[in-house]
């Protein structure tokens, strides 16, 4: 077999080839891992809203909500054809380790049913408390009508207590849970006569989130 000729024409066309063929391996790894990555977060999802809503007959319809510029998921809950049974929606927001994401369900007539946490980065033994479901921190949410309760930890003039030594951690949740009212608010149509105190708020004064 003849050798080419080393010049920088082959060592051109050599390099594509190769560039070439490592493009289609990506592709198709791509490809066959996009799928499985999507029916895991359908699944992920699927779970968190049924953590978050009592049991319903009916379908799920999904929607997206954009306000103030930050776009939402919205699965609204159906009891039958006509009756909605709630609504959960995804909220985020920043934590004291990073992004902190959440599925508040909320009944139709707009009191929180309950709370999961998606994915955080928060600390251990402190911020990461959140995940407790039984916890005080995530069942004093449970039943209370953001129009009445104020998503706030009290520190800042709300009424929620705050995990202790988590503040930071505490207001993010809380204002997770506040944001997902809004939504909840634009989605169902039930804002135009609404009244909240439900006020997003960033963790005020110095951190007792110890790290």
């Amino acid at each position: 077999m003849e050798k080419l000729e080393s010049s920088l024409k082959n060592m051109l066309i050599s390099l594509g080839g190769i560039a070439l063929v490592c493009a289609l391996l990506l592709s198709v790894v791509n490809a066959l891992t996009e799928k499985k990555i999507l029916k895991v977060t359908e699944a992920k999802t699927a779970r968190a809203i049924a953590k978050v809503l009592p049991s319903y007959g009916g379908a799920t319809i999904d929607t997206t909500v954009t306000l103030g510029g930050e776009s939402f998921k919205v699965h609204k809950a159906m009891a039958d054809d006509t009756t909605v049974a709630g609504y959960a929606i995804e909220t985020s927001t920043a934590g004291f380790g990073g992004p902190l994401n959440l599925m508040v369900g909320f009944t139709s007539e707009g009191r929180i049913c309950s709370t999961d946490v998606i994915s955080h980065t928060e600390t251990p033994g402190l911020g990461a408390k959140i995940t407790d479901a039984s916890s005080h921190f995530r069942t004093q949410f449970e039943s209370r009508n953001p129009a009445e309760f104020n998503l706030a930890i009290k520190k800042n003039g709300g009424d929620v207590d705050a995990i202790s030594a988590s503040t930071i951690t505490s207001q993010a949740f809380t204002s997770a849970v506040a944001k997902a009212y809004s939504v909840y608010l634009a989605a169902s149509g039930n804002g135009a006569d609404a009244v909240s105190s439900a006020t997003p708020q960033a963790g005020e004064g110095g951190s007792d989130e110890a790290n």
